[in-house]
């Protein structure tokens, strides 16, 4: 833990500040340096969906999409206007944003996930579709990115994939199928990349319960880890609760003790989403009554299946994408104070990308107050200052806003149903970037009437002025300038305050001196690091 970091420049008298202490923050600017710097909050210009996007892919200046959707439009457009047909899979600019005209296979039924081969040249693809351009690719297909066009690959599986995960000698697949090529495999199976019907490999793990959500595979192709509802693989349930690892050569389960903490399985419970960085793994989870105790993210180490940090969130998470220095997600948390970040609040608030640290900068405490399962002495990493606004969709039954989040080393993309970020229309799919190619124009929240100052005269020859706290959705650090008769002038107070957004409190400063019966008209501003302004209205106090 550590303190705020709250500077003080005091050019007047009697101000309060009400302060806490809680953890160190940082964000496109951290003054903390100890901290790494995050993508800023503004939103970047992206191609639009009708729909919602369930995976986005990577490749150079390129940026493929799958989900459920049948057209695009530009950004700025509004829904039903300069529409593109697409069906389930499309590509922009990752630099522009702009859609890419030349790639537009047609899928039958929705996208779920999607893998790069290792040479990447090919598309590996799952979901709930029957044919490609016409074609029959029963839920498993492979997409040529030189020409867009399916390839001879064809795996037959006789339901839902939900994953997929490649290698030079194997893809696999998991989801909701019972038999992979007229072979039965329970909701997880591994075929050649050159299957073309009778390309399946041998491993055979034993799947109990319900699905597969997520499969990622070692960086030497011999482990894979599988995510979802089920309770047992391979007859145990410790590990195989939800999580699993698995040897590719026999199918058999290796020793997973992350698994002995993070248990979600069953019908309200499960591993929703994984994601690999090649020495690590990390997974996001739901839970939802029972059969689960975890609803965050975790992290844990490749070589010995431990967990390494635990982000003990409330809210489901529907994704993750961990950088070189961050790890982002996708989700609706509403309470991380027991990971050291934002508390519950009445009315809920929900916050659905959020940023943590690489590393691990915590404990975990237990929840007193509201009775969700928790993991106190747990190690935690640390919450980052970047809190974009979404407004959510309706698009699927869930109606949420972001469902998978990926990333390079310059852009981190969010892709689901929502129709706003930051009350911008952009619908199902963003871009952020790094500072250097950013905009970073994002400033403080509060603004005129809604920033509302408020003043009185307690005494002769003294006004009192209070002020709500103005966080930035990207910036710890706001600076507080109070300003008599003109902004003009020099401000008769300044409050530079380094902390949370939920820590920016309110503010209270006597002004004194004044001439009784005179008419007294103040502001404040509110600025950011990068030099954005928020101010309120005018406020006129007649003194005593």
């Amino acid at each position: 833990m550590k303190p705020i970091l709250a500077v003080l420049v005091l050019v007047a008298t009697s101000l309060t500040l009400a302060t806490s202490a809680t953890s160190a923050s940082a964000d496109t600017a951290p003054t903390d340096t100890d901290l790494p710097t995050t993508v800023a909050a503004d939103v970047l210009p992206t191609v639009q969906i009708d729909g919602v996007a369930w995976k986005q892919v990577i490749v150079g200046d390129i940026v493929y999409v799958g989900g459920s959707f049948t057209s695009a439009r530009p950004a700025g457009a509004a829904a039903g206007t300069s529409e593109t047909a697409r069906s389930n899979m499309l590509a922009y600019r990752l630099s522009t944003g702009k859609l890419i005209t030349t790639f537009a296979p047609k899928f039958n039924g929705q996208v779920k996930d999607m893998a790069l081969s290792p040479d990447k040249k090919l598309l590996y693809v799952a979901g709930g579709f029957t044919q490609v351009d016409g074609v029959n690719r029963y839920r498993g297909a492979a997409i040529d990115l030189a020409t867009g066009k399916a390839t001879s690959f064809r795996p037959i599986f006789n339901s839902t994939t939900n994953a997929v995960a490649a290698t030079s000698s194997a893809v696999f697949y998991g989801g909701v199928f019972t038999s992979a090529d007229n072979t039965a495999r329970t909701k997880v199976a591994a075929v050649k990349p050159s299957d073309t019907g009778t390309g399946l490999l041998p491993m055979n793990p034993k799947v109990a319960g319900g699905n597969v959500n997520d499969i990622v595979v070692s960086s030497d192709g011999t482990k894979i880890v599988i995510g979802g509802a089920f309770t047992s693989v391979n007859g145990s349930s410790k590990p195989g609760y939800g999580l699993a690892r698995l040897e590719v050569s026999s199918g058999s389960s290796l020793a997973l003790p992350v698994n002995d903490e993070v248990r979600n399985g069953g019908t309200e419970a499960a591993i929703l989403a994984l994601e690999s960085d090649g020495t690590s793994f990390y997974g996001t989870g739901y839970d939802y009554g029972s059969g689960g105790n975890s609803e965050g993210t975790f992290k844990a180490d490749w070589a010995t299946g431990k967990l390494t940090w635990l982000e003990d969130c409330h809210g489901d998470t529907y994704g993750v994408w961990p950088t070189t220095d961050v790890v982002y997600h996708a989700s609706h948390k509403h309470g991380c104070d027991t990971s050291g970040g934002f508390p519950e609040t009445k009315p809920r608030a929900w916050y659905h990308s959020t940023a943590t640290t690489q590393d691990v900068r915590g404990t975990n405490i237990a929840d007193d107050k509201y009775g969700y399962p928790d993991h106190p002495g747990t190690p935690r990493p640390e919450f980052l200052e970047w809190y974009p606004k979404w407004t959510n969709g309706t698009y699927t039954s869930a109606k949420q806003s972001t469902w998978t989040v990926t990333a390079n080393a310059s852009y981190v993309l969010y892709g689901g149903e929502f129709l706003k970020v930051n009350g911008v229309a952009q619908q199902g799919l963003v871009r952020f970037a790094v500072k250097d190619i950013a905009p970073n124009k994002v400033g403080p929240t509060l603004k005129g009437a809604a920033w509302s100052l408020t003043g009185s005269s307690p005494s002769a020859g003294k006004a009192t002025l209070k002020w709500p706290g103005n966080p930035d959705k990207d910036n710890a650090t706001v600076t507080y300038k109070l300003y008599r008769g003109s902004i003009d002038s020099t401000p008769i107070k300044t409050v530079k305050v380094t902390a949370p957004f939920w820590k920016h409190t309110a503010m209270t400063f006597t002004d004194t001196g004044r001439t009784s019966g005179s008419a007294q008209k103040y502001k404040i501003e509110a600025v950011d690091p990068l030099g954005n302004i928020s101010r309120s209205d005018w406020v006129t106090v007649t003194i005593k």
